[in-house]
């Protein structure tokens, strides 16, 4: 075995320390990309209409009314950036170990140009748009221009400068990569609430640091992080077993191949000691996420309560809306006057959320089914405000539902998975139950009501 003070008193050990520092680093960027690739696959996408406050993940299409112009393609764009690679190449001469004279030619490429742009933008699905400032976010955009051309092609001077520069070959390369209106893409990031009007967007946050955009699908995001997850544990292992055999070959004069021949078991303790590191951060990781798939659960009831006791709000006011237009629908104002008692004694509690989701689908129902039965009605503009707030609270509970529910999905997928079921099981993970689902007329249109 080796002395340990001849390991610290010897200069050549430090050489130790680049094996180590390699495998450190590759154990960060493990944690990071791992710690990512397990994010995206625990956040539900959401509904553009049933993005709330916090971490979200939408997908759809890009939309911009005033688009940027890109500098080489002069393409409508909401984000770009482009540079312009000159090619060189010349030959020089050295002095080599033994003191001859020799040369040599090297070549390369060098930057002349280049530049970027973006602006906000709007991201729409089949539920509305959603504004997006791309500022401090990760963009993984298209290629929309990659050439290499000679000085005989137009946009050789065109778009590049018109002086060459030292030892020029005079090849360019021209690279343009961008986002551009219509294209489909994938974000996920931080929302929080406009300043100018009470609707989310979804923008940089220094208290959340995952912000991506993305022109690839999530499958392929999700891809290429697992092949790097894979890639950087094998090189921190081989970092690893590279700290006995500089140990050995800087003390003891040895090759690696009679490190490994004489010294089997060192090696054999050191991929242990590293497998074992790994398996802690991996847990740890594990513990990690689902505790975080749980704390989403619980942000996705409390945003089914809100929009709830938003609802508690809206039914009275309706109410005096109708009774002041006429004096008919005294059922109505029966199940009202049930409707308000029951929110003074709503505690969001379980047995409260399933109830409520039931028995006030008929009370909504029955105001929906008084606006286009007495159009009279529909003069009252208070009555009408009302009523589409009532409306875009029936949507907004339809998409929180249907977010909790995925949350659910998510967080009981992950408890019957391997390894993730391990975690589960030493630390009591339970996971909860899900919501009812609206009667399938509701989730098209006003439930339908009985006036007879």
């Amino acid at each position: 075995m080796l002395d340990l003070q001849r390991i610290l008193v010897t200069p050549e050990a430090l050489f130790t320390f680049i094996p180590i520092l390699i495998g450190i680093g590759c154990m960060v960027g493990w944690w990071r990309v791992t710690k990512f690739k397990r994010i995206v696959e625990n956040v539900p996408t959401s509904k553009v209409r049933g993005v709330f406050i916090g971490l979200n993940e939408v997908k759809g299409n890009i939309v911009s009314e005033n688009s940027l112009k890109t500098y080489l393609s002069e393409s409508d764009s909401v984000w770009y950036q482009w540079s312009i690679e000159e090619r060189w190449r010349k030959t020089e001469s050295y002095t080599d170990k033994d003191g001859k004279r020799k040369t040599r030619t090297r070549s390369g490429w060098t930057t002349i140009n280049s530049g970027d742009q973006q602006q906000e933008f709007f991201l729409k699905d089949e539920t509305g748009q959603l504004l997006i400032m791309p500022t401090g976010a990760d963009v993984e955009p298209k290629t929309t221009v990659s050439k290499t051309c000679s000085a005989s092609d137009p946009i050789y001077y065109g778009k590049g400068p018109q002086a060459a520069i030292a030892n020029s070959t005079h090849q360019r390369k021209f690279t343009e990569k961008s986002l551009c209106p219509g294209d489909r893409i994938y974000v996920i990031g931080p929302a929080r609430l406009r300043d100018e009007v009470a609707l989310p967007m979804i923008a940089e946050d220094e208290f959340e640091k995952y912000f991506l955009i993305s022109h690839k699908s999530e499958e392929q995001i999700v891809g290429s992080r697992w092949l790097k997850s894979l890639f950087l544990p094998f090189l921190g292992l081989l970092s690893a077993l590279a700290i006995p055999l500089i140990l050995f070959g800087v003390l003891n004069h040895q090759d690696p191949g009679e490190t490994l021949t004489k010294e089997p078991l060192t090696m054999l303790g050191t991929a242990l000691v590293f497998f074992l590191f790994w398996v802690s951060l991996y847990l740890i990781l594990l513990f990690n996420g689902l505790v975080d798939v749980r704390a989403r659960l619980e942000r996705a009831i409390s945003l089914i309560d809100i929009q709830l006791k938003r609802r508690y709000d809206l039914i009275p006011q309706l109410a005096a809306c109708v009774k002041g237009a006429a004096g008919y629908e005294k059922e109505v104002q029966t199940r009202i006057a049930a409707a308000r008692t029951a929110a003074q004694n709503f505690h969001s509690r379980s047995d409260d959320r399933h109830q409520t989701l039931q028995t006030d689908l008929p009370i909504v129902g029955r105001l929906m089914a008084i606006m286009e039965d007495y159009p009279e009605i529909e003069v009252d503009q208070n009555y009408k405000h009302l009523f589409d707030q009532l409306v875009d609270t029936e949507n907004r509970i339809a998409l929180a539902r249907s977010y909790y529910n995925d949350s659910l999905l998510t967080l009981q997928n992950r408890l019957q998975k391997f390894p993730d079921v391990i975690v589960a099981l030493l630390f009591r993970f339970e996971a909860g139950t899900p919501l009812p689902e609206a009667p399938q007329d509701a989730k098209t249109g006003p439930p339908p009501v009985d006036l007879g």
